[in-house]
């Protein structure tokens, strides 16, 4: 029986240093049906110029050049368009993969609409950073929507999804990030599943996009993870998909936190209520504790 062709999305900018590497690894996958979709979002180097080279040796790899820059969001979806696979898989430019790690998701992941991993840091010499993306003990129990508004736990290169997904995530929006986004909507719908393995080593350098856009952010960490938790409410309490009580619950809760007051009362009464179900992955905190924490959220 023929395996299901898998799509990995691969979206390049100014990435020539280590996308070969990467695209090796996944060209030696030991699941052997896939394509590779290169979307190159107007690289100033000679990424496309390596992407080309290696075409010529291995017809899995289709390259797509952005007529303009289209920026993180709008460019992975982009590739998830042109996929073609029943599954798709994300890649960063810069990621090694573990040679099994699309055979392990395609195995586990049922019939959910997405499946997340776990991931091993590396330097830009390869060498390993004592540090895991997702604590080892991580696991998705019995959380809900609520676990995935105020923090990200899916992150878009350890994902494999059905493109059944695509119809209920697309468009992506603007704001926040499309992996929290794509995260949120499984979740919601009950259509998400955890397999507990490093399966990337991802690369930390001062180079990739992700990481500048933190080292910019650097000067004022505060403001900057109150922006992101913002625009994340903005954008989730718009999903088609949520239900009345849902979609009232987040647009309160978006209202509450930007509204930066101390008095904030429908942001602390629910943090007091359901912390845990907010928060899975925090310390459990007692009564005054949560007080003191959604009063510090809230401006």
């Amino acid at each position: 029986m023929e395996q299901p062709l898998i799509s990995i999305a691969l979206c390049t900018y100014n990435g020539s240093r280590f996308v070969e590497e990467q695209l090796i690894s996944i060209i030696n996958q030991t699941y052997r049906n896939i394509e590779i979709i290169v979307v190159d979002d107007g690289s100033k180097d000679e990424t496309v110029e390596v992407v080309r080279t290696l075409m010529n040796s291995f017809p899995q790899i289709k390259l797509f050049e952005n007529e303009s820059n289209l920026g993180f969001n709008k460019n992975f979806q982009r590739a998830i368009e042109l996929a073609t696979g029943a599954y798709i898989a994300i890649s960063d430019q810069d990621d090694i993969w573990e040679l099994n790690k699309l055979e392990l998701l395609f195995n586990h992941i049922g019939d959910k609409w997405l499946i997340f991993s776990n991931s091993a840091y590396i330097n830009e010499e390869n060498e390993h950073i004592d540090k895991m993306l997702l604590d080892p003990s991580f696991h998705l129990g019995d959380r809900d929507f609520r676990s995935l508004l105020f923090y990200n736990f899916v992150t878009g290169h350890t994902t494999l999804f059905d493109r059944k997904l695509i119809s209920y995530a697309l468009p992506i929006p603007q704001l926040g990030y499309y992996d929290w986004w794509m995260g949120f909507v499984a979740l919601y719908h009950h259509k998400i599943t955890y397999l507990n393995k490093c399966l990337t080593l991802h690369r930390i350098h001062t180079n990739s996009v992700m990481q500048k856009e933190e080292l910019n952010n650097a000067k004022n960490l505060k403001e900057a993870r109150y922006s992101e938790i913002a625009n994340n409410l903005s954008t989730l309490k718009e999903y088609k998909g949520l239900s009345k009580k849902d979609r009232r619950l987040i647009s309160r809760l978006f209202l509450s936190y930007t509204h930066k007051s101390k008095y904030n009362l429908f942001l602390i009464t629910q943090m007091i209520k359901d912390y845990h179900k907010f928060f899975p992955d925090l310390k459990k905190r007692n009564l005054i504790s949560r007080f003191n924490f959604a009063r510090k959220m809230g401006y």
